[in-house]
């Protein structure tokens, strides 16, 4: 099992960053520059795998809400638990600051749906359209505290 680091984004990981989201998604994502090139204090993460970019998170907080933007790990470093720590780190961070997570994912992945079920996150909605090429997503949250009953 390799070494897994999780730490803050750098501008020197802009292009291993663009070469994993390019690689999975097949298509520039415009908020992951803007992401980049406004070098947020939190919220955009990069796992190392052995000193090698192997996967990042980006996410942030409104008010009481956290969102996950982007999560993605680089193929062959799949299933040795490095979206788990990624999302488990960006969970500690914003612990305390925010009732529950929410992403949206693609309808037809679930490899992905699967893996945010596992995390604790559950559907509550559809978004028709949602992506680019006219994909449907499934919106998903995880409550943080008990407050949140409704989940």
């Amino acid at each position: 099992m390799p070494l897994i680091n999780i730490r803050p984004f750098e501008l020197s990981d802009s292009r291993d960053v663009l070469e994993i989201e390019e690689a999975i998604f097949n298509e520039p994502n415009p908020l992951l520059y803007q992401v980049m090139e406004s070098l947020p204090s939190e919220g955009f993460m990069v796992a190392e795998c052995d000193g090698t970019v192997c996967g990042y998170l980006v996410g942030t907080i409104f008010m009481d809400e956290a969102r996950v933007l982007l999560l993605a790990v680089k193929e062959g470093y799949r299933n040795r638990k490095i979206g788990t720590k990624l999302m488990n780190t960006f969970i500690e961070s914003i612990q305390g600051r925010a009732n529950m997570v929410r992403l949206e994912v693609r309808s037809n992945n679930l490899a992905a749906q699967t893996f945010y079920f596992k995390m604790g996150f559950r559907f509550i909605g559809i978004v028709k359209n949602y992506y680019k090429n006219g994909d449907s997503a499934y919106i998903m949250v995880k409550p943080l505290d008990r407050l949140t009953l409704f989940l």
